[in-house]
C-alpha cells in the first residue's frame, strides 16, 4: 500500500493524569470544574466513508481512458489516546486503526481495430486506515468538548482490474484476465469532532469527521510523439481522498478533577510502594518467524510457480514510551524500531533446464502501540499491547536460463514498505533498588495480503495467489525509567524537592510550526537503455521543507524527556546525469531520472539537558516516512522526428531518523524557539536487476541499489500549554 501508511506518527502520551494536581504549589489556582477531560483512554468507533480517485489511465486503447472512481462503504476500528487539560483548553494525542470496506469501480468498453473487442473494469477497495494525530479542543461546559485534529495517515488499498476480450483472430485474446494489486500509501488527515461525558464521567461518547488526503497514488505516463505508429497521450495521476463520519465510545482512566482549589494535592491512592508511571528508554533483542504463502508464476510454458517461503531470524532494536498508573492499572504508549535478519528461501522450481529461486528478507520493523497492564505486585507488571506496524521487505528472484551458446542469469531485488497492525502481550519486572526494568514480550505483526494476485486468461488458466503475510516475535528487553528510583518509599503527598524546583518548567504539551532546508543523496544506478546497457542514477536533491509538530515533554530536574510527531510538506527535488546513447529506431536516445520528495513525517523520542533554565539541548531518534515521486524520461530522436515519454511513480518509504537540536524561551515560558538537525535514513530503496551472460552478443550488467539519506536543518516555534510551576520527579 500505509504505498503507504504518516506522520506523523504519534501515539505518545504523557505524563500522569492523576499527577498534574499532585505537584501544584499552594498559590496555583485550579479551574473550578466538576470533571476533568485529562487522562488516558481506549475506545472503539464505527461509521461510513466516501472516497474519490480522479485519475485517468489508458490501459488498452489510447483513445479510451479509464478513471474517476467514486467509492463508499463502512469503516470500524479502535483508538487510544491521552488528553491534558489547561482550564477550558484540552490538548491530546491519539492513534487509531480501522478496517474498512470502502469500494467503487468504473468501466469502459471498446475495440482494437482488426484485433479484438473488450470490456474493462477497474475497482478500488480501501481495506484499512491508520492515523497518528494531535488534538486541540475547548470544553464549553463540564461535559461537552469540541475539538479539531490533524496528523499523519496510512492506507491499504486493493486496485483490481478485470479484462474480458473477444477475438476471431487470436484464441489467446479470448477469455477473462483479472488482477489485484495491493498498495500502501502515506498522507495526512484533518478533521473535527465533539465529545460528551456519559454517566459517571469515565465513559465518553464522540461523533467526528475526518478528511484523509493521499495525493496522487497512480503510476502515470505521458507521451509527446511525432512518430505515426506511436501517438501522443497523457494520463492523469489525480488525487485520492476519503471523507469519514464516525461515532465512538471511549473509556477514560483516572479520577475526577478537584472541584475547588486545594493547598496541596494528595498523591493518588496507589497501594503499591512504587510507581510504574514515567518516561522510559530501552533496547530489545529476540527471535522472529513468519510466512507469506503467495504463489506466483515465473514461467508459462511449461507452467512453473514460485511459492512464498517460511521466514525466521533475529530481531534487535530500541524502544521508548510513557506509562501512567491508576492504582494497580497501568496504561501507556510506546514506539519501537528494530533491525532484523528474518528471511527465508522458496524451494527452487524447475521447468526443463531453467530454474528460479525466490527469497524474502525483512530489513526492519517499527510500531506505535498502546499498552494496558495490571500490577499484581509492586515489582511485576502484566500487559497487553496493540497498534500500528510497519516493515521493510526485500524480495529477490534468481532465474538461470541455459542456452545452446551459453547461460544467462537474472538476479532481481524489489523493495516494498508495508503497513499493518500489531498486537501482543508481555511481562515486566523491576530490577531491585533501581530504575531499570526487564521485560519479555510476544508480538504478532499482520500485514494482510501484500502480493499481487489474479488469473491470466481463463482459457489458459495461469493463477497467482496472494496469501497472508505475518510475523511472530519473541523478544527480551531492558528499559531505564526516568523519575524516582524504583525502590523509593511511598509519601503521603507529592511535594517538589528543593533541588528539583526551578523557575522555568519545560514539561507540557506543545504545538508548533517549522521550516528549513534539506538535501538528499541516493547513490543508485539503473539501466535506461538496453541496447548498450547504459545506466543513470546518483540523484542529488535540494529543496525546502515546512510543516507542523506536536509533542509532550516531561522534566526530571535538569533532564527533559519527550515524544514528538511531525509532518512536513517538501519540494526536495533533483535529477540524475543525462544519458545519451543509440536509440531503439536507429537514431539516438537520451534518458533522465528525477526524484521529488513531496512529504516527510516522523515519530520520535527526545532526551535533553538544561545547561540553563531557559535553554534545552537535546538528542532525538525514531521512525520516519517519506512520499517520493520518481520520474523516468526518455527522448527518442530520429531526425527530424522525436518522441518523449515520461513515467511517474509514487513511492512511500519507511526508515529511521536521528538528530539533535537546541530550544530556548524567547518570550516567556509558553513560547519556545528551536533549531534542529535531522538525519533520515531509508536504506536501500531501489529495485535492481543483475544480468550475468556468457551468450555472445548479450552483455552482462549490474544495477546498484544504493542508499537514500536526507539531511534537514530547520527552525521552528512552539506554543507550550503548561503554565509555570515547580518541576518534580515524583509520581
Amino acid at each position: 500500500m500505509l504505498r503507504k501508511l504518516i506522520f506523523g506518527g504519534s501515539s505518545w502520551v504523557l505524563l500522569g493524569v492523576a499527577a498534574p494536581a499532585a505537584d501544584l504549589p499552594p498559590q496555583t489556582k485550579i479551574p473550578a470544574m466538576v470533571q476533568s477531560w485529562a487522562g488516558f483512554y481506549l475506545g472503539v468507533h464505527g461509521g461510513y466513508g466516501w472516497g474519490r480517485n480522479d485519475f485517468s489511465l489508458v490501459p488498452i486503447a489510447l483513445n479510451n481512458p479509464v478513471g474517476g472512481i467514486g467509492s463508499s462503504g463502512a469503516v470500524y476500528g479502535a483508538h487510544a489516546g491521552h488528553n491534558w487539560q489547561f482550564g477550558r483548553a484540552v490538548t491530546g494525542l491519539e492513534i487509531d486503526f480501522s478496517a474498512a470496506d470502502i469500494k467503487g469501480s468504473t468501466s469502459i468498453s471498446g475495440a482494437v481495430p482488426n484485433q479484438f473487442t473488450y470490456d474493462y473494469t477497474r475497482t478500488d477497495r480501501l481495506k484499512y486506515l491508520g492515523s497518528a494525530r494531535g488534538r486541540l479542543g475547548w470544553s464549553f461546559t463540564d461535559n461537552l468538548l469540541i475539538y479539531a485534529t490533524a496528523g499523519a495517515a496510512w492506507e491499504r488499498v486493493e486496485a483490481s482490474g478485470n479484462l474480458r476480450g473477444v477475438s476471431a483472430i487470436n484464441a489467446f485474446q479470448n477469455g477473462t484476465t483479472t488482477g489485484n494489486t495491493p498498495f500502501d500509501r502515506f498522507g495526512w488527515v484533518a478533521g473535527a469532532g465533539v465529545e460528551a461525558k456519559l454517566a459517571g464521567g469515565n465513559w465518553v461518547g464522540r461523533v467526528e469527521y475526518l478528511h484523509y488526503d493521499f495525493d496522487s497514488v497512480e503510476q502515470v505516463r505521458t507521451r509527446a510523439s511525432a512518430f505515426v505508429n506511436f501517438p501522443s497521450f497523457a494520463e492523469r495521476a489525480g488525487r485520492q481522498s476519503y471523507d469519514i463520519v464516525r461515532a465512538g465510545l471511549s473509556y477514560k482512566f483516572g479520577t475526577l478533577a478537584a472541584a475547588n482549589p486545594v493547598p496541596y494535592a494528595k498523591a493518588p491512592a496507589i497501594t503499591t510502594a512504587t510507581s510504574w508511571a514515567g518516561f522510559y528508554l530501552g533496547v530489545h533483542a529476540g527471535y522472529g518467524w513468519g510466512a507469506n504463502k503467495f504463489s506466483d508464476p515465473w514461467r508459462f510454458t511449461p507452467l512453473a510457480s514460485i511459492v512464498g517461503p517460511n521466514l525466521k531470524g533475529a530481531v534487535f532494536g530500541g524502544h521508548a514510551g510513557y506509562n501512567w498508573q491508576y492504582d494497580r492499572a497501568v496504561a501507556g504508549f510506546e514506539l519501537d524500531f528494530s533491525g532484523t535478519d528474518i528471511k527465508g528461501n522458496s524451494p527452487t522450481s524447475f521447468a526443463g533446464v531453467e530454474s528460479a529461486t525466490s527469497s524474502t528478507s525483512i530489513a526492519y520493523l517499527g510500531s506505535v502501540r498502546g499498552r494496558l497492564g495490571w500490577s499484581p505486585s509492586d515489582n511485576w507488571l502484566l500487559y497487553g499491547t496493540a497498534g500500528l506496524g510497519w516493515e521493510r521487505l526485500d524480495r529477490s528472484m534468481l532465474i538461470v536460463s541455459p542456452a545452446q551458446a551459453g547461460t544467462q542469469s537474472f538476479d532481481s531485488v524489489a523493495t516494498s514498505n508495508r503497513f499493518g497492525w500489531v498486537a501482543g502481550a508481555g511481562v515486566e519486572a523491576r530490577l531491585p533498588g533501581s530504575n531499570w526494568i526487564g521485560r519479555v514480550e510476544y508480538l504478532h505483526y499482520d500485514f494482510g495480503t501484500i502480493e499481487p494476485s489474479g488469473l491470466i486468461n481463463t482459457n489458459i488458466f495461469v493463477p497467482s495467489t496472494a496469501g497472508n503475510h505475518h510475523l511472530d516475535i519473541v523478544r527480551a528487553g531492558l528499559s531505564y525509567k526516568f523519575g524516582d528510583p524504583a525502590g523509593a518509599p511511598a509519601v503521603p503527598y507529592a511535594k517538589a524537592s528543593a533541588a528539583a524546583v526551578m523557575a522555568t518548567n519545560w514539561a507540557g504539551f506543545y504545538l508548533g510550526a517549522h521550516g528549513g532546508y534539506a538535501w538528499k543523496d541516493n547513490d543508485f544506478s539503473q539501466v535506461v537503455n538496453f541496447i548498450n546497457v547504459a545506466q543513470v542514477g546518483g540523484i542529488r536533491s535540494r529543496g525546502w521543507v515546512a510543516g507542523g509538530h506536536v509533542g509532550y515533554n516531561w522534566q526530571y530536574g535538569k533532564v527533559v524527556t519527550g515524544i514528538e510527531t511531525d509532518f512536513s510538506f517538501s519540494d526536495l527535488s533533483g535529477n540524475s546525469a543525462l544519458m545519451i546513447g543509440p536509440g531503439e529506431f536507429g537514431g539516438t536516445q537520451t534518458g533522465l531520472l528525477g526524484d521529488r520528495v513531496k512529504y516527510l513525517a516522523t515519530s520520535r523520542a527526545r532526551l535533553g539537558w538544561l545547561p540553563s533554565e531557559t535553554v534545552l539541548l537535546y538528542a532525538t531518534g525514531g521512525l520516519a516516512w517519506e512520499r517520493l515521486e520518481r520520474a523516468v524520461t526518455t527522448v527518442e530522436i530520429v531526425a527530424p522526428l522525436s518522441m518523449t515519454e515520461t513515467t511517474r511513480t509514487q513511492r512511500d518509504h519507511f526508515g529511521g531518523v536521528i538528530g539533535a537540536g537546541a530550544e530556548w524561551m524567547p518570550w516567556g515560558p509558553n513560547w519556545v524557539g528551536r533549531l534542529e538537525y535531522l538525519h533520515y535514513d531509508f536504506g536501500k530503496v531501489q529495485d535492481t536487476v543483475t544480468r550475468t551472460s556468457t551468450v555472445p552478443g548479450i552483455a552482462s550488467y549490474s544495477e546498484k541499489r544504493g542508499r537514500q539519506t536526507i539531511e534537514v536543518v530547520r527552525a521552528g516555534i512552539s506554543y507550550k500549554f503548561t503554565p509555570e510551576q515547580p518541576v518534580v520527579a515524583r509520581y
